[in-house]
C-alpha cells in the first residue's frame, strides 16, 4: 500500500515538473520571438521618447536632445525596418558610437 501511494506521488511530482519545464520554455521561446524582430533587443527601461518615432526628423530630434551636454555631432540617420540608426561623431569626426532608435517605443540605445 505504501508502495504504492509512494510510486504514485513520484509519478505526479515528475509530471508536475515536466509540466513546469514545459511553460517555462513557452514563455523563453516567447521572448526569442521579440528580440528577433528587434535586432538589439528590447527593453521598457532605457532613454528615449517613450512613444512611437516615424521619421528621420524625429529621431535627429530625439538624439539631439538627449546628447546636447556631450559635443557629439550626428553624421548620418538611416532608417530601418524596425529602428532607425545613427553615427554620433567627435568635433573632429572621428567615430563615437551608433546608436539606434526604436520605432515602436522611441528608445534609444548604444549597439556596442
Amino acid at each position: 500500500m505504501i508502495r504504492k501511494f509512494f510510486m504514485h506521488a513520484c509519478i505526479t511530482a515528475g509530471l508536475s515538473g515536466v509540466l513546469c519545464l514545459a511553460v517555462l520554455a513557452s514563455a523563453a521561446d516567447a521572448g526569442d520571438m521579440r528580440s528577433r524582430d528587434y535586432p538589439y533587443g528590447e527593453s521598457r527601461s532605457g532613454y528615449g521618447e517613450h512613444r512611437a518615432v516615424s521619421s528621420v526628423q524625429e529621431a535627429r530630434r530625439m538624439i539631439k536632445e538627449y546628447f546636447v551636454r556631450r559635443d557629439v555631432r550626428i553624421s548620418d540617420i538611416r532608417e530601418r525596418e524596425f529602428f532607425f540608426e545613427a553615427d554620433l561623431r567627435d568635433r573632429r569626426g572621428a567615430f563615437v558610437d551608433k546608436v539606434i532608435i526604436d520605432k515602436r517605443t522611441g528608445r534609444i540605445r548604444s549597439t556596442y
